[in-house]
């Protein structure tokens, strides 16, 4: 005789607070699993956050290539070079000439700025670096064709020299000669230990003059689309360029070398804590496959009255599934809801970390408590399949 979906749940429900002692020790197996699970989930959650927060700290991951040689000439970039750097290099983003100056100080009215990091920079300079304009503009095409004595600044070296005021119009002085301010750049770091000190940019043509044509502190800049291209683009990068100019000795200079190590260290961490989740979801597998042989054994005589009045083999099966699901539900909601508020505490009173619940992480950890729960019961429940019906009246 068929049960019906309110029968099967009640009787779920009876058979499971029925004995308390092994219900909680299939609960806590689930919960243990699902919570290792989801701990990691988190870890990977806010590892992630952390990561992007220090990368959005930076430019945009970049590498410049250092091509020199003894008694050679200096390598001059051209622009079909830095083409053919471009096309035949996957993971380029962009690459942008970059001069740097050597500025004593900078100066506007009474306000002076010293140990500024200032360099002359090609057009597309905010496109390789991801830096967002705060006011007025970046440089545009005229202001390289007519040299124009234009500035950019960052917020650090405008607050330095401008007090709150608006920089954008205003003339400053680097050492003698005079440049217009016509935007504020967002400030970035290339390293951690070190504090910003100011940073300006002026279009490359007017850098070329200041420079009197000096090949001296003249390179490129080359952006990487993600920070999981960083070594391979690097080891390309070298051997493109030693092909390009045999005879020179080539050296790579990145932004984000460190960050890089720490998102290797941090994936080979979490693939060993997956590991223990998926071991700790293991066991409490096995756990579940052996309580869910237990209680068949012990209710023989109830499963053959079943069937002797008409119960099918799979409606049986379903009763005990159903009590490994409503265990996997009770445990991995349990687990779910534990981790989430040990780890909102964690990190807001023990360190602060950048941690937001993930709906989708619950749902993995949720899934994998139901693979678990049921599939681990499924394997015993076949041997309802090959109970005799008398032998079972008997309770034998």
């Amino acid at each position: 005789m068929a049960l019906s979906p309110l029968d099967l749940s009640l009787n779920t429900l009876r058979d499971v607070t029925g004995n308390w002692v092994r219900s909680g020790l299939t609960t806590l197996g689930i919960f243990m699993g699902v919570a290792a699970v989801n701990a990691t989930l988190n870890i990977d959650s806010i590892s992630n956050r952390v990561l992007a927060n220090r990368l959005a700290a930076r430019d945009n991951p970049y590498l410049t290539p250092w091509v020199y040689g003894r008694d050679q000439p200096p390598v001059e970039y051209s622009e079909a070079a830095i083409a053919e750097l471009q096309t035949s290099l996957p993971g380029i983003v962009s690459i942008s000439r970059v001069g740097w100056l050597f500025i004593n100080q900078v100066q506007y009215q009474g306000n002076v700025a010293d140990n500024v990091d200032a360099k002359s920079v090609s057009e597309n300079y905010q496109r390789t670096t991801g830096r967002r304009m705060l006011q007025g503009r970046f440089f545009e095409p005229a202001d390289f064709s007519h040299y124009r004595p234009v500035v950019v600044i960052d917020q650090v070296l405008a607050q330095q020299l401008f007090e709150g005021a608006n920089p954008v119009g205003q003339g400053i002085f680097l050492d003698n000669a005079r440049f217009t301010v016509v935007g504020v750049s967002e400030t970035k770091v290339n390293s951690e230990d070190r504090e910003p000190t100011g940073s300006l940019w002026i279009p490359a043509s007017y850098g070329e003059v200041l420079q009197g044509g000096s090949h001296f502190g003249r390179q490129i800049q080359i952006a990487i689309a993600s920070l999981a291209d960083y070594e391979t683009v690097e080891t390309a990068l070298k051997q493109q360029l030693e092909q390009m100019y045999p005879g020179y000795t080539v050296l790579l200079r990145g932004n984000v070398e460190d960050l890089y190590e720490a998102e290797q260290q941090q994936r080979a961490a979490l693939r060993l804590l997956k590991a223990v989740g998926l071991l700790a979801l293991v066991i409490g597998g096995v756990g579940i496959a052996n309580i869910t042989v237990a209680a068949i054994m012990e209710r023989t005589r109830e499963i053959g009255l079943r069937r002797a009045i008409g119960a099918t083999d799979l409606e049986v099966m379903g009763q005990f599934i159903a009590e490994a699901a409503l265990l996997s539900l009770v445990g991995g909601l349990t687990a779910v809801t534990t981790v989430h508020l040990l780890t909102k505490v964690a990190t807001t009173t023990i360190f602060e970390a950048p941690y937001q619940f993930q709906l989708q992480d619950a749902a993995i950890a949720m899934g994998a408590a139901f693979a678990v729960g049921v599939g681990s019961s499924l394997v015993p429940a076949l041997r309802i399949t090959r109970i005799d019906v008398v032998s079972a009246l008997r309770g034998e």
